[in-house]
C-alpha cells in the first residue's frame, strides 16, 4: 500500500508541481500557523465540487471549461460564470459561515478600481493590484438566494493574487477557513507564491487571521488520525 506521504506528494503534483516537491505540514494555534513535524497518518481531503447549493435535495456540480464556471443540476445547467471571467479554482463550502453551501471561485478579470473612487478627494488606493494585462485577481461567493443563484459576495481586486486556496476548519470553532497561496502581479506564472494565508469571514468580506512568508507551491487541506485539520503544503 502506498503511504500517505507519497499520496500526497502525488496529489501536489497533481496541482501543477512538474516533479514531486518537499511537503510541509501546518496547524494553526492560537492564531499562529506553526510547522509540525510530519506524520504519516495525515490524509489529504480534496476541496468538494459536488453538493446541494438550492437545498432541494439533488447535488449541483461545479465544472471549469476553458475558464468558464458552470454550475450543473440534475438536468441543465444551473448558473454560468459571465463572459470575461476566468474562473482559475472552484469549490464548494461555506465560508459566510450562513450555514448553506456556496460556491467559491477564485477568478481573474479585468481590473476596475472602486466605484466610490469617483467621490473620494485621494482614490486610486487599489490602482495597482493588476498584472500588466490589466487583470486582477478576486474571490467570489456564488450561491442560491430568492430562487435563483447568485453573486452572494465580490471582493474587489486583490493586493495579491491567489495561485491556489483551500478551505478546512483550523481552529475546530466549526466553520471554514480561507487558506491561500499569494504572489504578486509582476511574478511569472511558474514561481512559487510568496504567502501563506490563512482568513476568516467577518460578516462583511474576509479579515486576515495571519500569514506565513516562504516559497509553497501547492496547497491542500489535511485531517490526522484524531479529525485535526492540518494544511499540507509543498514547498
Amino acid at each position: 500500500m502506498l503511504s500517505y506521504r507519497w499520496l500526497l506528494l502525488v496529489a501536489l503534483v497533481g496541482l501543477g508541481c512538474v516533479s514531486p516537491v518537499p511537503v510541509q505540514a501546518w496547524v494553526l494555534t492560537d492564531r499562529r500557523l506553526v510547522p509540525q513535524h510530519w506524520v504519516e497518518t495525515v490524509s489529504p481531503v480534496l476541496a468538494s465540487t459536488t453538493g446541494d447549493l438550492d437545498g432541494d435535495g439533488r447535488a449541483e456540480t461545479l465544472v471549469i471549461d476553458r475558464g468558464k464556471l458552470i454550475i450543473r443540476g440534475a438536468e441543465e445547467t444551473a448558473w454560468e460564470s459571465p463572459t470575461g471571467w476566468d474562473v482559475r479554482q472552484a469549490a464548494i463550502s461555506d465560508l459566510n459561515r450562513d450555514r448553506q453551501p456556496e460556491a467559491v471561485l477564485m477568478v481573474w478579470r479585468k481590473f476596475a478600481p472602486w466605484p466610490i473612487d469617483r467621490f473620494l478627494p485621494n482614490p486610486g488606493r487599489i490602482a495597482d493590484f493588476h498584472d500588466p494585462q490589466g487583470n486582477s485577481c478576486a474571490i467570489i461567493l456564488i450561491g442560491w438566494r430568492q430562487g435563483s443563484f447568485r453573486e452572494l459576495w465580490a471582493g474587489s481586486a486583490l493586493a495579491e493574487p491567489v495561485k491556489g486556496f483551500t478551505t478546512a476548519d483550523l481552529d475546530a470553532d466549526g466553520f471554514p477557513e480561507l487558506v491561500t497561496l499569494d504572489a504578486r502581479y509582476t511574478d511569472p506564472v511558474r514561481l512559487p507564491a510568496r504567502n501563506l494565508s490563512v482568513w476568516e469571514w467577518n460578516g462583511f468580506g474576509f479579515s486576515l487571521i495571519t500569514h506565513q512568508k516562504g516559497s509553497f507551491q501547492a496547497l491542500r487541506a489535511g485531517v490526522t488520525a484524531s479529525g485535526a485539520s492540518q494544511l499540507i503544503v509543498g514547498k
